[in-house]
């Protein structure tokens, strides 16, 4: 099946000719050669599934960081929130509540701003980067809670306890979907969104250190930075092994449900998430974080 994708992609560069010889499988994003993703089957993770996973966190991510610096959701930047929706979902993309604008407003504030506004960017152009791979088997927008944990938005304090523990997160889960993925290209993309993703946890934890923000651990693989978190140590990683945890598609909806096991809906997402992945399991341990 690889050197037929391969052969595929040589002989088709144009996008509609390969979505038909591969009857439905996805084209890539162009500009970061991301190709030869195939449909789902059944419920099976498949890349495509991946990535509809992956989706519904940077939506998540994305509408969260957005409210933040400007009050309002992504789809008022020009980004797409329809597509495919399970449940309540609707497919013309679902409803944001929770968020608002926060207040930056003195010099003691302003690289907190600054990690905000270009985090947005980021998240907004990740959302593009995976509708776009996924063309028309793309996710909608589905309905999120912003203030699913009650704080977040009230200070920059509380947008930075929130943040980090989305980046985190969201390190994890792209570093726990990897063993999923098959095609070069698309490896090679998620693996630059996890780096992007795993620069702005560092420079988000190491703001937890400097304000002096109290956090308390997710799971059991959860390493938090200071002032909670052992003396000496900023980041997300086993000091054993010099490694971040991972965390499956299961072990992440555990989070975002509202730490749920065996749940299909709850906390950040209130009508459960779109695609095939949709159930929670439960939750990470120190395991993640050794192996």
């Amino acid at each position: 099946m690889a050197n037929l994708i391969e052969d595929v992609i040589a002989a088709s560069p144009n996008r509609r000719s390969f979505l038909k010889t591969l009857a439905a499988a996805t084209a890539g994003v162009s500009a970061l050669s991301v190709a030869g993703i195939t449909p789902a089957q059944g419920q099976t993770s498949t890349e495509v599934e991946v990535l509809k996973f992956a989706l519904n966190l940077e939506y998540l991510e994305s509408e969260f960081y957005t409210y933040v610096v400007n009050g309002r959701g992504i789809e008022t930047f020009g980004i797409g929130i329809n597509g495919e929706a399970n449940g309540a979902n609707p497919a013309s993309g679902g409803i944001t509540t929770g968020g608002k604008k926060v207040g930056f407003n003195n010099a003691f504030q302003y690289l907190t701003f600054a990690d905000a506004s270009e985090i947005a960017s980021d998240e907004r152009q990740h959302v593009l980067l995976l509708r776009s791979a996924l063309g028309s088997q793309a996710i909608a927008r589905p309905n999120l809670d912003l203030n699913a944990l009650g704080f977040g938005f009230g200070s920059q304090y509380e947008f930075v306890k929130l943040a980090r523990i989305f980046e985190d997160i969201g390190v994890s889960a792209y570093a726990g979907g990897a063993g999923l993925l098959t095609t070069p290209s698309v490896i090679t993309t998620a693996a630059r969104i996890l780096a992007a993703e795993a620069e702005h946890a560092s420079a988000l934890r190491m703001q937890v250190a400097l304000l002096n923000i109290a956090t308390t651990p997710l799971d059991g693989a959860d390493v938090i930075p200071q002032p909670s978190g052992p003396p000496g140590h900023l980041f997300s990683l086993n000091g054993a092994n010099g490694l971040c945890a991972t965390r499956t598609p299961g072990e992440v909806l555990y989070l975002a449900f509202g730490n749920k096991e065996n749940a299909t809906s709850g906390g950040f997402f209130p009508s459960g998430v779109n695609g095939s992945i949709i159930t929670s399991t439960s939750p990470a341990t120190a395991a993640n974080l050794a192996t």
